[in-house]
């Protein structure tokens, strides 16, 4: 147990959010996520209230901060960062703000990592802290904390990783939490429930109560965080995309899934290229497209997408297709379902990094590489891929 983790096992009553914190945190929201938090609508409430309970565990660290030495600094985040933030660009590899003050790690311009917290300890290491409200936000949790450690064990050389976990109900009580605490790294602090901090701030909004309270000499700049290891994340990209069309099996071989480089965990998604206009129509032979519960056929496709790009997700490998609305600045992520089906799962808006890697790529890829490369992802992803275990 390092000097972090035994000072917050011996201050857990120092450890719990106050009424200050809940009030002071307001400062971070917008006009409507204010309005939201007692909004009747329960999904813009959750919404508003899940965003000021992160602030409030934020205005927590930043009080501990000044309480102990086991913290060297706070990253700053939220109304504390100053000046104008970088709109995503193709290139952008490092720690970046947000709009709202959110920290976030771009590889080649594309959203990486969202960090609820960052911490400094006293050993110069990289804390990182995320905030839950909800059981339901457990699913595939432990996902999300292994590529964050693993992207902080290679950016910053560290072996052990400190994780703490803050949530507003008791995280023993569910499967979910429980994985979350199986290793010595791991740490929670469980709070109130949001509804008791709710009431600590009604019909107390006013600017006096909300100024900051920061710590001298202890707060940085996410942007300013010095890397041990350089993010080329274009080039480890590049290096994973290779090696699957480097080791395309014959036959029923299975595929050489994954690669052997040591920056492959830090890659979440390949994206293979771009597809001629003119594979659309072998594709609807093999496979089928589903939007909605509708079928799409070949000229449905043509007529109402301008691109289609091949794709995989990381670490299981899963084939994904990406069609570009000829109406819309928009992409429809369509993922394989193991079963011969492309299925509709989300969109991607104009506003985020992905989007303009999508945007950036010309026509590369024939029918029939695009098959190969499809067959040879799902059989590595529905038998082995999703059966991978995480070493947190």
């Amino acid at each position: 147990m390092d000097e972090l983790s035994r000072w917050i096992e011996e201050n857990k009553k120092l450890c719990q959010p106050k009424k200050e914190h809940a009030i002071r945190a307001v400062r971070h929201l917008s006009r409507i996520e204010r309005q939201n938090l007692f909004s009747e609508e329960i999904s813009y409430m959750r919404s508003a209230e899940g965003r000021w309970f992160e602030m409030i565990s934020y205005e927590l660290f930043l009080d501990l901060a000044t309480k102990t030495n086991a913290i060297k600094a706070v990253v700053l985040k939220g109304a504390d960062v100053r000046g104008k933030k970088e709109i995503p660009a193709l290139g952008q590899d490092g720690f970046f703000y947000s709009r709202n003050g959110d920290i976030t790690l771009r590889g080649n311009g594309q959203d990486l990592a969202e960090f609820d917290l960052l911490l400094i300890k006293s050993d110069n290491s990289l804390v990182f802290v995320e905030v839950v409200t909800s059981p339901s936000d457990l699913k595939d949790f432990m996902q999300e904390i292994y590529y964050k450690k693993q992207m902080i064990r290679y950016l910053f050389n560290q072996k052990a990783v400190t994780f703490i976990l803050i949530t507003s109900f008791p995280l023993t009580n569910y499967k979910g939490g429980r994985k979350v605490l199986g290793s010595e790294e791991h740490l929670s602090i469980c709070t109130q429930a949001c509804e008791t901090f709710r009431s600590h701030i009604s019909g107390t909004w006013n600017k006096n109560t909300m100024k900051p309270v920061l710590p001298a000499g202890k707060t940085v700049r996410a942007t300013s965080l010095e890397l041990a290891n350089p993010l080329s994340y274009k080039t480890f990209h590049d290096l994973e995309r290779e090696w699957v069309f480097t080791h395309l099996p014959e036959g029923d071989e299975m595929p050489a899934f994954p690669s052997p480089y040591k920056t492959a965990t830090l890659v979440k998604k390949i994206l293979f290229g771009r597809l001629y206009p003119s594979t659309i129509k072998r594709l609807c032979e093999h496979y089928r497209f589903t939007y909605k519960d509708k079928i799409l056929s070949a000229e449905d496709i043509m007529e109402q997408f301008s691109k289609m790009i091949l794709a995989a997700d990381l670490p299981d490998y899963t084939p994904l297709i990406y069609f570009r609305l000829r109406q819309k600045k928009e992409y429809y992520k369509m993922v394989f379902d193991g079963q011969g089906c492309f299925k509709f799962e989300r969109k991607t808006p104009p506003k985020v990094g992905f989007f303009v890697w999508l945007e950036s790529l010309e026509p590369e890829l024939g029918a029939g590489i695009s098959i190969k490369v499809i067959d040879a992802l799902a059989k590595f992803c529905f038998t082995t891929g999703q059966t991978i275990p995480l070493q947190l």
